[in-house]
């Protein structure tokens, strides 16, 4: 009996080792430093519930320059999966594709695939009008506002940003119905990584609905490494009463 209680508090100090090693900037950059410089590149996260059960894989990869219906545009892409271990009971993954024009890096066209074992698959395409501020997903078009993006737009918008000029930020989202705002403030840290000083961006923002509806909000943090661009090192999302990170674990 004496036992029990001794496991516990091993099994807690695990578990508080295990998020604190996936959340921690230093921890997260040491260890992407032994595997080489860290750049700007195709990266790869490792996905995390509750910040401690790894669950899966995404990808995001180097933005290409491509054409679309004759205009020059960058395509943003990304996949994400659930890990091998859990395929005997759950399996899942997601594609997502953005075309952004070269100069203000809107949208033009996004595309999502959902695929989830025992459901219907889920094929999202919206085509984005910014100069009319309008959006259309199949048949239906809806009002946006100026500057809409989408979840890939987002990114590439925050990894442009010098932010040692800009502390606050505002950006309009919408890939389905309403409207929303990501809105935060952003502070910066010096890390010492192998002797080697590093700047970090960390980012916090709500995202919320324009209409001020109350059942649809979240949370998400974002560490930023200062490279060429900002690299996003850690993604902590708190959404519909649920915490999930994303950490880098590899760049190629």
């Amino acid at each position: 009996m004496r036992k029990w209680p001794i496991l516990f508090i091993i099994i807690v100090l695990l578990l508080v080792f295990a998020a604190y090693n996936n959340s921690n900037p230093k921890a997260i950059n040491s260890r992407l430093a032994r595997k080489g410089d860290i750049r700007s590149g195709e990266l790869t996260y490792r996905v995390y519930l509750l910040g401690i059960v790894p669950v899966g894989e995404a990808t995001l990869y180097a933005p290409k320059r491509e054409e679309y219906k004759g205009q020059k545009v960058f395509h943003l892409s990304a996949y994400a999966r659930s890990l091998k271990l859990f395929l005997k009971f759950f399996s899942g993954e997601a594609n997502l594709d953005s075309y952004i024009d070269t100069q203000e890096f809107n949208p033009i066209l996004f595309k999502q695939r959902i695929i989830v074992s025992g459901k219907p698959d889920i094929n999202k395409e919206i085509v984005y009008d910014q100069k009319n501020g309008i959006m259309s997903i199949g048949d239906i078009r809806r009002q946006i506002l100026p500057n809409t993006n989408d979840p890939l737009s987002v990114v590439f918008k925050l990894r442009g940003i010098d932010f040692d000029k800009v502390k606050e930020l505002e950006l309009n989202l919408n890939t389905n119905q309403k409207n929303y705002i990501m809105k935060g403030t952003a502070t910066q840290q010096d890390i010492l990584i192998n002797n080697r000083p590093l700047k970090i961006t960390v980012l916090k923002a709500d995202i919320s609905r324009r209409d001020k509806n109350p059942y649809h909000k979240s949370n998400i943090t974002m560490i930023l490494l200062k490279e060429e661009e900002n690299i996003p090192v850690l993604i902590k999302v708190f959404a519909s009463g649920m915490f999930i990170n994303a950490k880098l674990v590899d760049i190629k």
